[in-house]
């Protein structure tokens, strides 16, 4: 028999049982769902967190007294360490030669504090908005964009001008359709003028980006205190000197905080490239279990496919017997329940292809997590579902062969 002629007898067996063909494919529809929606958010969630962190610059590191914390054991070695001042950042600006630029800040906890923001301008006002405190090349070694007037400058640091730059969403909600730039709020009853607005960033770890207002250093500590630790940020011009630069800047800290040889530095250095590892160690353990448990749903669907196709070959043996007798031959009959298998899982997974495309793009539309579907995954879940296919129809179809046709004629 041609491929065709085989391939016509498998689509007629089918239709002659749809509610079991439905039932043979959803093992693997569900396998192959799960794998596609789960590698499209991974996919799109790797993007759009490197593009984030990377978004500062390779070429530079922060320095702050907790780092990342991953286990009990570092966040009490973390609480025992002393802060970071701004006595800290001079000090690094004045003493680590390779370090081309060295700002900072600090940021007002917005929960479970009493520093809760509010931002007010006329009768409009913003609750629970992010506050920053920070330098004024801030900006610059942040990567932070201005779409509208400027950023702080150096004398309104040094002078603690009440001035503000805004977040572009923040500006927005307190300034519709009219420039912010210019324009009074009040922080916490504390009268700001408006000199900036950042360029719109979105959502970030479910954090939104473009709510938030940036203020001098020297006016956060005198509004918050200074007992709060800040954040050391250096730029380095030569990519090549990173790594001596985070060493002159160790050096310079360990000898402020009078650090002996046996004991942890009391800060923590972090690059890009740490923080991309760690995200990208989460992402793999993630994306592990969730292959592994799409992986159970196919081997299950596998299992009721080789199932059916037994009950199948048991219901057609009067068919297979009179094949036989007029010339099928053994590779023949196997040639059919192999394809017949194949064709049932590759269905189950172009059905698992869409609808695991419509669910990464549901979850994309409606939570801030984006999703990125590729042709290789696409690809690698119908083979995958036609290996499944293949494998599960492999002993029917050797039995469906091995049939004596006297014997498979006489059954009833």
């Amino acid at each position: 028999m041609s491929f065709f002629e085989i391939l016509s007898v498998v689509l007629i067996s089918f239709r002659a049982n749809k509610m079991r063909t439905f039932l043979t494919l959803l093992g693997v529809i569900i396998g192959v769902t799960t794998v596609i929606t789960v590698v499209s958010i991974v996919k799109g969630m790797n993007r759009y967190v490197i593009g984030a962190i990377t978004r500062a610059g390779s070429n530079s590191f922060r320095i702050d007294r907790f780092g990342i914390i991953t286990s009990v054991e570092q966040w009490e070695t973390a609480m025992k360490r002393k802060d970071l001042t701004v006595d800290d950042l001079k000090a690094v600006q004045e003493h680590c030669d390779l370090c081309n630029t060295t700002g900072g800040f600090t940021l007002a906890p917005t929960f479970m504090n009493e520093a809760v923001i509010n931002v007010a301008a006329g009768r409009e006002t913003i609750k629970d908005i992010r506050l920053f405190g920070v330098t004024s090349n801030y900006g610059e070694i942040a990567n932070r964009e201005v779409t509208n007037g400027r950023y702080l400058t150096e004398w309104e640091v040094d002078h603690s001008a009440p001035s503000v730059v805004l977040g572009f969403e923040l500006a927005e909600n307190l300034f519709p359709h009219i420039d912010a730039v210019g324009k009074f709020v009040a922080i916490n009853h504390r009268r700001f003028r408006v000199v900036g607005v950042l360029k719109k960033y979105g959502t970030i770890f479910h954090q939104n980006q473009d709510v938030v207002a940036e203020i001098p250093l020297t006016v956060f500590q005198k509004m918050f205190g200074k007992h709060d630790s800040i954040f050391i940020i250096v730029k380095v011009d030569d990519l090549s000197k990173m790594t001596l630069a985070q060493d002159q800047a160790r050096v310079v800290l360990r000898s402020r905080h009078h650090r002996r040889y046996e004991d942890d530095d009391g800060f923590s250095i972090l690059t890009t490239d740490n923080l991309i590892q760690l995200w990208q160690a989460f992402s793999a353990g993630a994306f592990a279990a969730m292959i592994g448990i799409a992986s159970i749903a196919l081997v299950v669907g596998g299992i009721v496919i080789m199932n059916i196709m037994l009950v199948s070959v048991v219901e057609r043996t009067p068919e297979i017997g009179l094949r036989k007798a007029m010339g099928a031959r053994n590779r023949d009959i196997r040639r059919q329940f192999l394809l017949e298998s194949v064709i049932l899982a590759a269905t189950g997974g172009i059905i698992g292809i869409l609808l695991g495309a419509t669910a990464a793009k549901l979850v994309s539309a409606l939570s801030p997590m984006p999703a990125s579907l590729e042709a290789g995954p696409v690809v690698a879940g119908l083979l995958l579902a036609s290996v499944v296919g293949l494998l599960s129809g492999m002993w029917p179809a050797v039995k469906a062969a091995r049939l004596d046709p006297i014997v498979a004629l006489g059954t009833e």
